[in-house]
């Protein structure tokens, strides 16, 4: 049995690890950024200083083989009232941690309850506020406003960060020495992966592990972060902070549908521009080129606060297991 273990948060996890549950033989672990600090996360964090529970309850949905409705409630989203932009699972996640005391026992609870196949671990313990320092000066604190306001590209990244030392939890340590492959992403570069690569002692532990890397490459590029990135700007990047090189980069070689693109810039208002597709421009023996891209139409969630910027360009769940399980089978 190959140990898979995934590297990311929110929407990018829940993709990958919804199509890896169903492949046989194989161990799952997730490890999810705790930087989260927007919507109903961010509401919780400020009010009961409780961990991110965000994206561990997308992790734990996409692993769950519990029915559709407990699903569905945990990904229940209140629309009125007090708890109105609130979603449950992430109130219950918050509830646990106060229960037990400890947000990983919580997490452990809410694995037996929705019946997961797999672990979901979060990446470190610590209280974790992502700073990002820009070449002419000026600090932005916090996630949310990283990923709503940091004109990365205008003014130059001199460094990203946390404000306090996050360390790496012994969980994911563990997870991560023993693991057979490794997936980094999909996800929001700078907001979803990047924060798990700089937990003090993840770079080191990467460095010992022998698993095998993979990289699916973003299908789209974020206005102010990553704009007219090509697939060699995402690889050359992720292996300065990984340390090492990757050992498969995963492409997409399908264009999304132009009622797509003219549906997401117009209803969504994701007015990215011209560079907002990933270009191909890498030639390298480790580059697997298939079909990944999903041609669903993703509903915004009534009450989302953020719902203006969330990806609705996405992968296929389906196809880029099926790509990955070609890989675990060599």
């Amino acid at each position: 049995m190959k140990n898979i273990i995934t590297v990311g948060g929110g929407t990018g996890s829940y993709t990958v690890l919804s199509g890896l549950k169903n492949i046989p033989d194989i161990s799952i672990s997730a490890l999810v950024s705790m930087a989260d600090d927007g919507g109903s996360t961010g509401v919780l964090r400020d009010e009961l200083g409780v961990l991110p529970p965000g994206d561990v309850r997308q992790c734990l949905v996409a692993l769950s083989d519990h029915s559709n409705i407990v699903r569905e409630l945990m990904n229940y989203r209140f629309t009125n009232g007090g708890l109105k932009g609130h979603n449950f699972g992430n109130i219950f996640l918050s509830a646990l941690e106060k229960v037990t005391g400890n947000f990983a026992e919580g997490v452990e609870i809410a694995s037996e309850i929705l019946k997961i196949r797999g672990k979901v671990i979060p990446i470190t313990h610590d209280s974790a506020k992502l700073s990002v320092l820009l070449s002419n000066g000026k600090l932005i604190e916090g996630e949310d406003k990283i990923q709503s306001d940091a004109a990365i590209q205008t003014y130059g990244l001199k460094k990203i960060f946390y404000k306090k030392d996050v360390f790496l939890n012994k969980y994911a340590q563990n997870a991560l020495l023993h693991a057979d492959i490794i997936i980094l992403g999909p996800g929001n570069y700078y907001c979803s992966l990047l924060p798990n690569l700089i937990v003090k002692g993840f770079k080191e532990i990467i460095k010992k592990s022998r698993a095998k890397i993979i990289f699916p490459v973003s299908l789209t590029n974020k206005l102010e972060h990553t704009t007219n990135w090509k697939v060699s700007d995402y690889v050359k990047d992720i292996e300065k902070y990984l340390g090492k090189p990757v050992d498969f980069i995963l492409v997409n070689t399908e264009m999304p549908s132009r009622s797509q693109i003219e549906y997401y810039r117009d209803h969504y208002k994701l007015k990215e521009g011209d560079g907002m597709l990933v270009k191909d421009d890498l030639e390298d023996k480790r580059v697997i080129r298939e079909s990944l891209l999903s041609h669903a139409f993703f509903a915004q969630v009534k009450g989302d606060k953020l719902k203006d910027t969330r990806s609705f360009i996405r992968h296929d769940s389906e196809k880029l297991a099926n790509c990955i399980k070609k890989i675990i089978e060599k």
